[in-house]
Order: C-alpha cells, then sequence, then structure tokens
C-alpha cells in the first residue's frame, strides 16, 4: 500500500494527473498494484489526508486544486551564468505553477546549521569543494539522501556520496581545459593547440603570440582553487602523511611541479603583471583579444556564448601526467525542509530530459549524464567547433581529493604556495612550513 501511496503522489506532484483529474477507478489500481481493494481504500484515504485529492461520492478520487507553495534555492553568484538558472527556473514554474521557486544568492557556502535563514532553506546548488567543506563541518546530515539516475556518471555521483548514501544531485560539470583565440595563432603562422602540448609548448607558443601593442600569449587567475592544484595533480603523486604531519616533500615530482608553476606566472614575456581578481576580468580580457590564451571551465565559457570572438578549446597542457581538474555542480535538499515533496519535484526537472534540453540549448555546460549525440552546433551560441573534446578528457579529470589533502587544510597551503610563487620564502622554507602547518590532529 506505501508503494502505491508513493507512485500516485509522485504522479500527481508532477502532473500526470492535474487539477480535476480523475484517478482511474480502486478496481484498476488494485490491479495495477496486487492489491485488495480494501488496501486501495486505505492508500487513497492517506492521499485525501494529504489534501492530494478528494474523495467526490459514486463517482471517483479526484485530484484538488494545489495551493501555492514557495521553496526557497540558495546559489553561488555563477549559477546565473553556469545553468542559465532565471529561465530553467520559468521553464519549472510553467509546468509546475503552483510553485514558486524564491532564489537566493551567496557569496561563499553558508552555515547549514541550526534555525537561521540558511538552515530552513529548501535547496542548496552547491559544488564538489563545497560538498566536502559541508563534510568537514559535520553538516551533511542536514541534506536529504537522493537516487541517482542511471545514466549519470558514475565519478560524479561519487563526488556526492557520503556513508553509501547521494547527499545532491549532479547537475552540470566541467574540465579546465585551454582556450585559445583562433585568429591569434592564424596571423602568427602558428599550429593551434593539442593534446600532446607540454608547458613548455605552451611557454614556446605563448612568446611567439605576445606582441608590442598589449597583447599577451597566456594568463590564467592563479589564486583560484581550480586553478593552482592542476600542477599539483599533473605531478602525479599526492601528499603524504606521517603520524597526522605531511612527509616533507623534497625530491618529489610534487615540488617540481610546484617550481614549473612559478617559472610559469613569473614569465613576463607570456602573461601581462596584474593582479587578476577572478576568472571573469580574465575571460574579459581574452574577450577583447588581450590575451591569446587562458585556462577556462565550459562552465565559464558561457561569458563567451553571445559573442563573434573566433575560439576554441584543447586539452590543458601537461607535466608528468595528462591530468586536470573536474569542476561538478549539484543541487542538495534540506533534510528539515518543510516543502520537501516540492523541492524533490524541482531536482527531479532539473535532472529530467526537458531540464538537460534546457541547459544543453541555453548554455556551453555539460550535464552530468551520458548523452546519445553530442553537437558543437547550438543555435544562437557561439559554441567552439571542439565542443566534444571533453569526453576524450574524462580519464584525465581529478578533483582536490586526489591530493590526499583535507578541505580544511587548503587555505594554508595556498598561503604557502602564494609566498613561494612571490619569493617571500624560499625552497627550503616552503617544505618546512609545509610539514608544520598543514599538520591535522
Amino acid at each position: 500500500m506505501e508503494h502505491m501511496v508513493n507512485v500516485l503522489r509522485q504522479e500527481i506532484l508532477r502532473g500526470v494527473y492535474t487539477a480535476g483529474d480523475y484517478l482511474p477507478s480502486e478496481t484498476a489500481q488494485a490491479e495495477r498494484f496486487g492489491l485488495s481493494n480494501k488496501s486501495v481504500r486505505k492508500g487513497l484515504e492517506q492521499l485525501v489526508a494529504e489534501e492530494l485529492i478528494e474523495k467526490i461520492p459514486k463517482v471517483g478520487s479526484r485530484v484538488k486544486r494545489r495551493g501555492e507553495v514557495t521553496i526557497t534555492l540558495a546559489y553561488g553568484s555563477t549559477n546565473l551564468r553556469d545553468m542559465e538558472q532565471e529561465g530553467l527556473l520559468a521553464d519549472f514554474q510553467q509546468r509546475y505553477p503552483w510553485i514558486k521557486v524564491e532564489a537566493k544568492p551567496y557569496r561563499s557556502l553558508p552555515d547549514l546549521d541550526g534555525d537561521g535563514e540558511w538552515g530552513r532553506t529548501d535547496l542548496f546548488i552547491l559544488n564538489n569543494d563545497h560538498f566536502e567543506t559541508l563534510q568537514n563541518r559535520d553538516e551533511l546530515d542536514r541534506l536529504e539522501p537522493l537516487e541517482a539516475p542511471k545514466d549519470a556518471y558514475p565519478f560524479l555521483v561519487s563526488q556526492f556520496v557520503h556513508d553509501g548514501q547521494m547527499l545532491a544531485q549532479p547537475l552540470v560539470f566541467s574540465p579546465i581545459v585551454l582556450c585559445y583565440n583562433k585568429a591569434h595563432f592564424r596571423e602568427c603562422g602558428l599550429p593551434e593547440p593539442d593534446g600532446s602540448w607540454t608547458w613548455d609548448d605552451l611557454v614556446h607558443n605563448a612568446e611567439l603570440l605576445t606582441n608590442d601593442s598589449g597583447r599577451y600569449g597566456f594568463s590564467f587567475h592563479l589564486p583560484d582553487r581550480n586553478r593552482w592544484p592542476i600542477f599539483l595533480l599533473q605531478s602525479g603523486e599526492r601528499f603524504e602523511w606521517d603520524r597526522g604531519r605531511l612527509r616533507d616533500i623534497r625530491g618529489t615530482k610534487l615540488l617540481d611541479s610546484i617550481r614549473s608553476c612559478k617559472r610559469l606566472v613569473r614569465n613576463r614575456a607570456i602573461s601581462p603583471l596584474f593582479m587578476w581578481e577572478s576568472n571573469g576580468e580574465i575571460t574579459a580580457m581574452f574577450r577583447t583579444g588581450k590575451i591569446s590564451m587562458m585556462l577556462c571551465s565550459y562552465l565559464g565559457m558561457n561569458m563567451l556564448k553571445h559573442t563573434d570572438l573566433e575560439y576554441d578549446i584543447s586539452p590543458i597542457p601537461f607535466l608528468y601526467e595528462p591530468r586536470t581538474l573536474g569542476i561538478t555542480l549539484g543541487i542538495a535538499v534540506n533534510r528539515q525542509s518543510a516543502h520537501k515533496d516540492e523541492a524533490l519535484l524541482l531536482v527531479q526537472y532539473l535532472v529530467s530530459e526537458r531540464g538537460r534540453r534546457y541547459i544543453l540549448d541555453h548554455t556551453l555546460s555539460i550535464p552530468a549524464y551520458r548523452q546519445k549525440s553530442i553537437s558543437a552546433v547550438k543555435p544562437g551560441l557561439n559554441c567552439p567547433s571542439r565542443f566534444a573534446i571533453y569526453r576524450e578528457m574524462l580519464f584525465s579529470l581529478r578533483t582536490q581529493r586526489d591530493l590526499n589533502l583535507p578541505a580544511a587544510v587548503f587555505p594554508a597551503l595556498s598561503n604557502l604556495l602564494r609566498q613561494y610563487w612571490a619569493d617571500l620564502i624560499d625552497e627550503r622554507e616552503l617544505c618546512e612550513r609545509l610539514s608544520e602547518e598543514l599538520a591535522v590532529e
């Protein structure tokens, strides 16, 4: 009986049966679910109690008109761009007119614990990095377990799993790629980047692309947590621990990768001496032709989708291993939500064929699900011709977790590395302080 109630409830909420429709007869329900008429009547009484249906004497069970429900969705500042969120939510509300979605932006992941404003929020859009932050805060128990669609990429699902339960639904993802200006390469008579490039190849070409008119060959936003870890990941090694302290990294490929990053960012022959505040600023310079190559995600490329810029993408150059960093956006439901059924409806819509199609048609973001066909032609959007190259890069995707470091130590690690890259400390001090300051209990 419980199964029947759950199925009918979801069918009513999803609009299979709309207000004024009659459910199939009790006899038909009994046959469908293999229940007695008595059990069917008992189950229908539960739906009446939930005010989903009403009994019409001698006629049947009719779906009631729903009162308006408001659910709240917390989202990061770039999610409006990453999934064309406003249009996506408008399409959802057209499908479910009784559900109003109140979207609330956040600059950094809010505290979900307690009964404050964020603690009462129904849904959260978060990335895999945010998920680890919640794990460190012991706040994952605030999230409702969800069921992954069968066609979701397993490696994306695993980023949101804790204690065997998926606590956020993957929506879109992206590898970091090399984005380049095709016209600049053609002007300089240079072959376009490909998957064989090392960072030495990038430097060589970037020097040739740089000119005396204020154009530089390459740049990226070094402080971003989705940029600098790439060099460490490409070492093919990870940090090792010994009784709560990091082992000395002297003599490792990790340290050599840190050196390589320093040589790259300090090379004034290819990059401007400018303190970028965000990836968005670099993309703006790339869009205006001031930079020939940049590190970018498919999510960030949405800033280029309405331009006439002639650009394309390639796998990022590599050091020891051809690895890149992957970013995954997901949606989570507050376990304490007062409108959990409606919140789950939004999740189901976002991973439905209709939701995925909206994202594919209106953005350059990649849905977190296997697709039967991929097209680099998106009417109305400036899409790179090598859009589908991400499929050949899936083997190389890694996350910060692969460095074997808890999320809590990343701010300290980033601070020490930036001091080293700025020549405020030398290699000896860097290695010593890594072992001292990144200790965990």
